[in-house]
């Protein structure tokens, strides 16, 4: 079994890509790199990917939510991109009462979903 190597010894997304990176070590090699953090493996490995062409994935800029343009009351015509949806309690809440599941948790492949 072949050890890996630092990041920083790494020269191209090839050899990067033969091992296995945890999700928060990726998280943090992004970091490093000041490109953006956020997301799945699979994203932070194509901002990786992407820095290794020489193209830097910037982190995207964070709303305090005072931009969002929907604040009424979320209904089941209500828009995901209209009511600036995200994985948080508003959201949450609103499957609770949907789905009548208490401990309404958002799943991998749904946060998968929403961002494609």
């Amino acid at each position: 079994m072949e050890i890996r190597p630092d990041f920083a010894e790494i020269k191209t997304f090839e050899e990067f890509s033969k091992y296995y990176w945890y999700r928060e070590e990726l998280q943090k090699i992004c970091k490093s790199l000041g490109i953006d953090s956020n997301g799945m493996k699979a994203e932070l490995n194509h901002n990786i990917e992407e820095y290794f062409k020489g193209n830097k994935v910037l982190p995207k800029k964070k709303t305090n939510g005072s931009d969002r343009k929907f604040s009424g009351e979320l209904d089941l015509q209500t828009g995901l991109i209209e009511c600036g949806f995200t994985f948080g309690p508003r959201f949450r809440d609103f499957f609770v009462k949907q789905t009548g599941v208490k401990n309404f948790k958002f799943n991998v492949d749904m946060v998968a979903t929403v961002k494609r």
